[in-house]
């Protein structure tokens, strides 16, 4: 098989790059890694746009030279972002040739966002800080439309989401505020200090997974400061509005690299999160040093604690037992290929810890969207069914999404694994 190389590897490009969104240079480089594609096939089963684009490629003689550019926008519809194709790719960098399939549907997305403009609706569903701040002010009141079935049906004729989708409770009490009122940190530090990224989904929607997190740090007497003013930008990258995605990085950045510099680490509940300031905020401000100074000082949350209970540092006296957990690995921590931490926390206070890794198929906004959402049922049945199979206890994932998902799947509560751990502990929610 012979493959041109590109001028310039792909995953050198930053995103504001004059050829990142290039049509020409798009269309070059998907022929080029679609061809790659073509003739392995290893990626098939991950996901709906690999059998969208080998449906394609298949349906006419010249192959890969055949396939439209309109065909090529619809793979790139059904491309959630998972990531899972990078890690099963046999030629990612450093490969001369050069694969990064997610990367490259990043790029196509950018350049039909500004091709055919984004959505007011799709615009209003990616601000989460705008909702967390409406939801937060009248709780009950958003609950109850997003519980209330002619609710839901308006909804999802009017801004896309399905009205079978579980939509996140809203709180007054956010993390932010909570800890606010509590008088700011508690420990000594003598086992380190972190700065806790609450993530908007925490903060606004799952504000015990922010609180478990500090009292669990706590526990192990590490200094925890909370530092959340808005969303890390990931969902702007759903629709290709790379430039809100931008805005919202250099603002996080300015604002955590004073305890980055003061000795802290950064520690993300949420997986998705934590890929974003790990892995593209150096993208998205590459030539800001700030940026690739807190990226190289940022954590999952379990990853830090693992790392805690590697040094002898974290406290283990557990009052109770969980029992039987079945454990969901999130797409986006797999992604970070730090192993199973949360896996390996749990098993220090369970019976037994069953391992599902497999997709969730919501991954950002796309699988909560009407008319995505019986292909992103279809790849969630391997997770929930093997949930299901398990018979747990206790429920468990890092992902606040693919939580919703297993509530809408199951009608079972996942929690946070900081939840669990702080529920092992006998530490009360405060």
């Amino acid at each position: 098989m012979k493959v041109e190389l590109p001028e310039k590897p792909t995953t050198e490009w930053a995103y504001q790059d004059e050829h990142y969104g290039d049509p020409t240079s798009i269309e070059t480089e998907l022929r080029r890694v679609g061809e790659v594609c073509h003739q392995c096939r290893r990626c098939l089963p991950l996901c709906p746009s690999f059998p969208k684009l080998f449906d394609l490629i298949d349906a006419t003689d010249d192959e890969i030279a055949g396939v439209t550019m309109q065909g090529f926008d619809e793979v790139n519809e059904l491309c959630y972002h998972c990531k899972l194709c990078y890690n099963h790719c046999p030629y990612t960098p450093p490969h001369e040739w050069d694969v990064d399939f997610p990367a490259l549907m990043r790029r196509q997305q950018l350049a039909r966002a500004k091709r055919d403009g984004v959505p007011l609706a799709r615009k209003l569903t990616t601000n989460t800080d705008l909702l967390g701040k409406v939801g937060s002010a009248v709780p009950p009141l958003m609950n109850f439309a997003n519980k209330n079935r002619l609710s839901r049906v308006m909804m999802e004729k009017t801004v896309g989401i399905h009205r079978d989708w579980v939509q996140p409770s809203f709180y007054h009490e956010t993390v932010d505020r909570w800890f606010k009122k509590r008088g700011g940190p508690k420990a000594e530090g003598a086992n380190g200090s972190v700065v806790l990224f609450t993530t908007c989904s925490a903060n606004y929607n799952d504000p015990i997974t922010g609180r478990s997190a500090v009292l669990v740090l706590e526990r192990s007497d590490v200094r925890v400061d909370v530092a959340y003013d808005r969303c890390c930008g990931m969902p702007y990258t759903d629709t290709g509005d790379m430039d809100a995605a931008r805005r919202n990085a250099k603002q996080n950045v300015d604002d955590l690299l004073p305890y980055v510099e003061a000795g802290g680490t950064v520690v993300v509940p949420g997986p998705s999160c934590s890929l974003m300031l790990k892995e593209e905020y150096p993208r998205l401000l590459p030539d800001d040093p700030a940026a690739k100074r807190v990226a190289e000082n940022t954590q999952d949350l379990m990853e830090y604690l693992y790392h805690l209970a590697r040094a002898k540092n974290m406290d283990r006296t557990f009052e109770r037992s969980l029992g039987k957990v079945a454990y969901h690995a999130p797409c986006h921590l797999r992604a970070q290929n730090i192993g199973f931490r949360s896996r390996d926390l749990l098993k220090l206070c369970s019976d037994e810890v069953v391992l599902v890794d497999a997709c969730s198929g919501v991954d950002g906004t796309w699988g909560m969207q009407a008319k995505f959402h019986d292909a992103s049922m279809q790849v969630a049945q391997k997770m929930l069914g093997r949930i299901d199979e398990a018979g747990p206890d206790h429920i468990s994932t890092d992902c606040p999404l693919s939580a919703l998902r297993i509530e809408e799947g199951l009608g079972k509560k996942a929690m946070h694994p900081v939840v669990l751990l702080r529920h092992a502990y006998g530490i009360p929610a405060e």
